[in-house]
Parts: structure tokens; C-alpha cells; sequence
């Protein structure tokens, strides 16, 4: 009996803390305005103000990130998980920055004229 008493209280000590109701629509929410600002930043041509190529691009994967970000914190629990979880939601993050800044090379890239002639485009 003594011993389930001690597994009792261990795992109270691991309990999940439900958060209240105001914080899922308050990230809801800001899940909804970062939606808007995503369509609204397809809408507007950013090169005019910033001399920067592909710069609607950039802004729309900064605000998917920040969604990303909300959703795995709050809708998957990892903002009161442990730091094994928090190990495990960072590398994911590290993982995926580690496959953007890999395939940035397709912006240097010199494309030119397409070739619409033959099966491989070298003609």
C-alpha cells in the first residue's frame, strides 16, 4: 500500500495543468491575425519598399513560423512540457532552419530562358 501511495504522489507531482479556455482563443486569435497578415503580405508587392528579392516570401515563411510556433507551444502542449519535450519541439526548429538555409541556394540560381523543345530541355 505504501508503495501506491508513493507512485500516487510522484505522479501528481507530473500532472498536465489544463490551461484555461481564455488562452486557446486568445492564440486562436492570433492564429486568425497572422492569417490575415499571410494573405495580406501575398497582396502586396514588398519589393517596392525593400530592395530585397523574393522579400514577400521571406515575410510569409516569418509569419508561418511564428503559426508554427504558436500551435507547438500551446496546442501541443510543449509550453508546460519537460525539457526532454522542449529538446525534442527545438530540434525540430533546428532541423528544419538546417533544410532552409540548404535549398536557399535555389534563389542564386540563373534560370534564364526555358527551353520548351525536347524531352530534356538541353536542345
Amino acid at each position: 500500500m505504501a508503495q501506491h501511495a508513493e507512485h500516487t504522489a510522484e505522479h501528481a507531482e507530473h500532472a498536465h495543468h489544463a490551461a484555461p479556455p481564455w488562452l486557446y482563443l486568445s492564440v486562436y486569435a492570433a492564429l486568425m491575425l497572422l492569417l490575415f497578415a499571410t494573405v495580406a503580405a501575398s497582396y502586396v508587392d514588398l519589393n517596392k519598399y525593400i530592395p530585397i528579392p523574393g522579400m514577400n516570401i521571406f515575410v510569409m515563411l516569418f509569419i508561418a513560423v511564428a503559426k508554427a510556433t504558436l500551435v507547438v507551444l500551446f496546442f501541443m502542449h510543449v509550453w508546460d512540457g519537460t525539457r526532454l519535450t522542449w529538446l525534442w519541439a527545438g530540434s525540430g526548429f533546428v532541423w528544419f532552419l538546417i533544410l532552409f538555409l540548404v535549398f536557399m541556394d535555389y534563389f542564386t540560381r540563373n534560370w534564364g530562358p526555358q527551353s520548351l523543345g525536347g524531352a530534356t530541355g538541353w536542345e
